[in-house]
């Protein structure tokens, strides 16, 4: 079976182009996210959403959690002290404790239970307890209905863990280094929120976004492009702005605003993390986790979104055979 998923990905899907790695797109010259209004269409089709409407669906998606927010900055500064880093996440006793138990979890397999904060950033480090502090506090959240747009039940989640912990598994093989490989596992985790803004909406107007018969354009594998047309907006413009309510890190709102366009002026370092979101997501949706069979979304891989992701086909066919055992590993631990 790997096989075959390895050949479909070097060739793309029989009968359908092979899309560009990076379309055009305005640049974000710093690097740092872009406003984001090249991702909205004035137009839309007659279900559009107004910006009024957008924005006040944003702001009803919850909060993340204030502790993890910290956490998120502090995970990140390699000076700060692990009794710190104890002392932050008692605040909330709930998260301590799924934190705990992901860590005992399946998922690490370690010899010894740790039975404290302080003992489980000994054995998983700063970084890991990120992710799994990210992870733990959006389960709820990302375990929602959006058959809208080809998912089974339960499927973001599924399909969001299942990209995040692959996504990880490129960042440790593309030479990116263990802490960047916890960003790629958030940003694997987190690309996609702007769906829960405009999914409610696709369901509200009756409308569903699934594999077209008959493919015309490579513009008609775009999703960000049907999404504005249907609505006026798109996943990626919604994202950006949950990404700024959250007050993520910029290198992550980077990630989830422009994993389907990536900068033509984005650094190496930048191109590499998008490249490397974009192919384990695509991994991800072709192996069909969390998804139908007649789901919207991408699958090919071109040689140029390999290249840019860090990996040589040699590495690129060794992933899609443990991706079974990467995708369990990824669903016992969470």
């Amino acid at each position: 079976m790997a096989d075959d998923l390895f050949n479909r990905f070097r060739k793309g899907p029989p009968g359908q182009p092979v899309p560009p790695t990076a379309p055009a797109s305005p640049p974000a010259a710093s690097g740092k996210p872009e406003s984001g209004l090249a991702y909205r269409s004035v137009l839309g089709g007659p279900q559009r959403v107004s910006e009024a409407e957008a924005l006040a669906a944003i702001e009803k998606i919850p909060s993340m959690p204030l502790v993890v927010q910290k956490l998120l900055v502090k995970a990140g500064n390699t000076a700060g002290a692990t009794s710190d880093l104890e002392s932050l996440i008692s605040q909330d006793m709930a998260l301590a404790g799924r934190l705990l138990k992901l860590v005992n979890s399946p998922f690490y397999n370690l010899p010894q239970p740790v039975s404290s904060i302080a003992q489980a950033v000994a054995v998983v480090g700063l970084a890991s307890l990120k992710s799994l502090a990210v992870a733990a506090s959006t389960s709820a959240l990302l375990d929602t209905d959006l058959s809208a747009y080809g998912f089974q039940a339960k499927g973001l989640w599924t399909n969001s863990i299942a990209t995040a912990g692959l996504a990880r598994a490129v960042a440790l093989r593309n030479g990116a280094g263990k802490d960047a490989a916890e960003e790629y596992f958030v940003a694997g985790l987190l690309r996609d929120v702007g769906m829960l803004v405009l999914g409610p909406f696709l369901t509200e107007r009756k409308v569903t976004l699934r594999k077209l018969t008959e493919v015309k354009s490579v513009s008609d594998l775009d999703i960000l492009r049907r999404e504005r047309d249907i609505l006026g907006i798109d996943h990626a413009w919604a994202g950006e702005r949950v990404a700024q309510r959250w007050t993520l890190p910029d290198d992550l709102r980077l990630v989830i605003t422009h994993h389907h366009r990536i900068p033509q002026t984005a650094s190496p370092t930048v191109l590499k993390t998008l490249a490397s979101v974009r192919l384990a997501e695509r991994l991800i949706y072709s192996a069909g986790i969390g998804v139908l069979k007649d789901h919207p979304f991408e699958t090919s891989i071109d040689a140029v979104l390999l290249h840019a992701s860090g990996l040589s086909t040699g590495k690129l066919e060794e992933l899609v055979k443990e991706l079974p055992a990467i995708v369990k590993a990824s669903e016992q631990g969470l």
